[in-house]
Parts: structure tokens; sequence; C-alpha cells
């Protein structure tokens, strides 16, 4: 029991350094001494619970996502109406950011430096773009949608979600947000970023 939570312990605090490490640095600019200096073990310490930063990268990715991506899947396979499943979504993956507030410079630098390593999340956003199209057709030809393309819906959709995390010192100090206000800030999109794309989806009679 005590030697499972102290292995448990030693790869959070790897995790933790390592996080740490790769948004200062990013992938290729970390190296493992650094990681196992942050994490205050030796290097063969390090190496004994993960032999790479491949290995830590994907470790950290799953951490992350372990959630959201089931989540993300079952919403959108769900028989709710689209309006609940766009809300759902958009709570989830504020909720993952806020969650893991790491998370978007991490993506952002994998994204600019290596692609390929999201496959998995590229892959996931295709299956969600497909499901997406099939109901905005649906409810389109039933005239209640106007015509929108669905990568521009779920660009807008990251693009309104992601922003504030990845300009949260300018936010902040710009308004004078304190921690408490900000978090407020980012509750309150939950409910206004699927109103500002249902009004625009919806026909007015």
């Amino acid at each position: 029991m005590g030697n499972n939570q102290k292995i448990g312990s030693t790869e959070e605090k790897i995790l933790e350094a390592a996080k740490k490490v790769f948004i200062q640095k990013g992938m290729y600019g970390a190296r493992m001494q650094e990681i196992a200096n942050e994490a205050g073990i030796n290097k063969a310490l390090l190496h004994y619970y993960f032999r790479s930063k491949d290995q830590l990268f994907e470790a950290i990715f799953q951490e992350a996502f372990t959630e959201f991506i089931p989540k993300a899947f079952s919403v959108f396979h769900s028989k709710k109406p689209f309006e609940e499943k766009l809300k759902l979504f958009v709570s989830n993956y504020i909720d993952v950011l806020t969650a893991n507030s790491y998370l978007p410079i991490f993506m952002l630098n994998e994204i600019n430096q290596n692609p390929d390593r999201l496959g998995h999340m590229v892959n996931m956003m295709g299956i969600v773009r497909d499901k997406v199209s099939v109901e905005l057709k649906i409810n389109e030809e039933e005239g209640r949608y106007r015509a929108m393309d669905t990568v521009q819906l779920l660009s807008l959709v990251i693009g309104m979600t992601l922003f504030p995390y990845l300009a949260k010192p300018i936010i902040k100090g710009a308004f004078s947000l304190d921690n408490e206000t900000f978090h407020a800030f980012l509750e309150e999109r939950k409910i206004l970023i699927p109103e500002i794309i249902l009004n625009y989806l919806k026909i007015k009679n």
C-alpha cells in the first residue's frame, strides 16, 4: 500500500515537472535532465518511470484528455437535441482547460513544432465534425437553422473557448481581473458561447 502510494507520488511529481519544462522549453527544447531536476530526482529514476520524452508527452496528453475525449464522443453520439449537445461540449471543454491550465500553450507549441503528435486529437475532431455536419443538415432541411459550414462552426467554438486561456495575462491585466473574477468570466462563457452560435444558426420566425 505504502509502496504504491510512493510510486504514484513519484510519477505525479515527474508529470508535473515535465509540464512545467515542456511549457517553458517546448518538446524539442526540453531535456530529461531538466525534468529530473525540476522533479527533485536523479535522471536514472526518471528513466525508470519514463524512458523518453515521447512517453512523457503521451502520458501528459492522455492524462488531460482521459475524461474529455469519452465525454465529447458520448455528447455527440447521444440522442439529446443539438442545442444541448453544443452546451455540454463547450462546458466540458472549458472544465478540462480550467483543470489543466498548461494545456492550451502546451498544445499550441506541439501544433507548431510537430502536428503529427496530436493525430488522435485530429481524428476525434474529424468524427465530431461528421456528426455535427449531419445534425446541421437535418436542422437546415427542416427549416430551423440557416446553412453554415461545419468547419466554421467548430472553429468558432474552439477559438472562443481557447482564446481566454491563451491570452489569460492580457485579459486579466487589461480588465483588472483577479483569479476569482477570471474564473467567473470563464464560467459565464459556458452560457455565452453556445448562445452566440445558436442565435446565429436559428432562423427567426
